[in-house]
């Protein structure tokens, strides 16, 4: 597997939903100043409703800038079988079933990247199991609750 290519292939998603966000931000700043937004008596908000989409839609379009910064600027670290999982891992578990994909990045959390053929899912260090995952090692295991049962999982490969 090739670290590099999960990670470019975050960078472009994160692009991907950053261009989307934009073009919604212009879209709700647009409708606030429209015409049709004026309002027609006093107890009439859609324009005001729309002012304060646009600013919070602006607000995630800064954000999500910030996080694609961070993101370039992130040094992969090359781990080897004796290394524990950080940001920047390629880690695959056992769950007993099937063997499960995560990359754990800074940024990013639930996005699913497709590269050479494997799905991954992009973790961050705080949520439920990133925070299990960080600190482990090949061969450690633990419980978590997948769709409302709980699951072994153990560290099959990490790098």
């Amino acid at each position: 597997m090739n670290k590099e290519a999960i990670h470019a292939a975050l960078h472009a998603e994160l692009h991907v939903q950053l261009e989307q966000l934009r073009a919604s931000a212009l879209a709700a700043r647009e409708g606030a100043t429209h015409e049709e937004a004026k309002p027609e008596n006093e107890y009439d908000t859609r324009a005001l409703e729309q002012s304060y989409l646009a600013g919070a839609q602006t607000a995630r379009v800064e954000h999500l800038a910030m996080a694609i910064a961070s993101l370039e600027g992130m040094i992969l670290p090359q781990l080897s079988e004796n290394d524990r999982v950080a940001v920047g891992a390629c880690v695959i578990v056992d769950d007993g079933e099937m063997e499960r994909c995560y990359y754990i990045a800074s940024v990013g959390g639930g996005s699913k990247l497709v590269v050479d053929g494997c799905c991954w899912t992009v973790l961050t260090p705080n949520s439920p199991l990133g925070k299990k995952l960080v600190g482990c090692m090949i061969g450690d295991s633990f419980e978590h609750v997948v769709r409302g049962k709980s699951a072994e999982f153990e560290v099959y490969k990490v790098y």
